[in-house]
């Protein structure tokens, strides 16, 4: 009977170890963060992409953040490949985590959601908890270009969709926006 809870045991490790090797993302980094947490924002010099508002500490406009692609690519540039399940197809995307992102605008710590707007005024909301627990990216590449509108640029989000068994396509293909315009931390 020891005997078999022992080998029962055996099998859980190995089976969660075999689930954990495969929910990990080959995120490469492609620049380090010359913006880091407690610096301040400098205001945009070229066209905003991104407005953040809400429960931030680090604005630069009247209770808000205003951020051009520069300012937001200085908070680190990350890309990995995944399969856009909107679009069928592979993709290697670039841009800066989400997690980070909190980080540098000085998200409060009891905040909870990411409200997102896009131009067409599509909205979701993503847990914060989601984006400390995978590389969700703010994306502002594709396949090393600049996104335009009508490739769904400037930013969008993107899931791990191929590597992190948590990740539903249903669910986070609906979270994954595109042409995103506005932020609020909540």
């Amino acid at each position: 009977m020891q005997r078999l809870a022992f080998l029962a045991m055996i099998l859980a490790v190995l089976l969660l170890s075999a689930c954990n090797a495969q929910d990990t993302v080959a995120v490469e980094t492609v620049a380090p963060a010359t913006l880091k947490p407690g610096d301040a924002i400098p205001a945009p010099t070229g066209e905003v992409v991104l407005t953040i508002s809400g429960k931030i500490s680090n604005t630069n406009a009247e209770n808000m953040l205003l951020l051009d692609i520069a300012t937001l690519e200085k908070m680190g540039l990350v890309k990995y490949t995944v399969t856009d399940p909107s679009l069928n197809e592979q993709f290697t995307y670039t841009g800066v985590l989400l997690a980070d992102l909190l980080k540098v605008i000085g998200a409060a710590p009891d905040a909870t959601l990411v409200h997102m707007t896009a131009l067409d005024e599509y909205e979701v909301d993503v847990e914060i908890a989601e984006t400390e627990k995978w590389p969700v990216l703010l994306a502002t590449q594709t396949a090393g270009s600049y996104m335009p509108i009508e490739s769904n640029g400037p930013t969008r989000i993107i899931f791990p969709f191929d590597d992190i068994s948590e990740v539903d396509i249903p669910k986070y293909s609906d979270l994954a926006i595109w042409n995103l315009v506005t932020m609020e931390i909540q």
